[in-house]
């Protein structure tokens, strides 16, 4: 004799209920990407503004400390 639906439906997780896990995971898999191209996006303004840095410096070490830099 199979067992009641409701008994059934109380032990064993139905199929329906599987989507409703899979949209936490896509919104988090979603923000992590997200704070991934934050975090990419902040070392290329790091690099870009170190990189001006250096021609600054470069250009005050030939104008006022008499020679060409180091590492020309």
């Amino acid at each position: 004799m199979a067992p009641a639906p409701q008994t059934r439906a109380l032990t064993e997780p139905s199929a329906s209920l599987v989507p409703g896990f899979g949209w936490p995971t896509d919104l988090s898999m979603a923000l992590l990407r997200l704070q991934r191209l934050q975090f990419d996006q902040l070392i290329a303004w790091q690099r870009s503004v170190a990189a001006m840095q250096q021609e600054l410096w470069d250009e005050w070490v030939c104008r006022f400390a008499g020679g060409a830099p180091i590492d020309v």
